[in-house]
């Protein structure tokens, strides 16, 4: 995690049996960066939001408090 880092996503994975909704994504939101999350329908973003809010098991991966 980068020392101005608010948020760190490291490498986190989730996968529902066979189906990978959201695959070894990795990311830092520093301090006074705007931060969005684009894509199609069906391509992971709510999966990753509800893994970052520990509303769901993350598969892999970590993000360090």
């Amino acid at each position: 995690m980068a020392s101005d880092s608010i948020i760190s996503i490291q490498g986190i994975s989730k996968h529902f049996g066979p189906v990978r909704a959201v695959d070894d994504v990795s990311f830092d939101i520093r301090r006074g960066e705007f931060f969005s999350l684009l894509g199609p329908s069906g391509c992971g973003k709510t999966t990753l939001l509800w893994c970052m809010a520990g509303l769901d098991q993350l598969s892999a991966g970590e993000i360090p408090l």
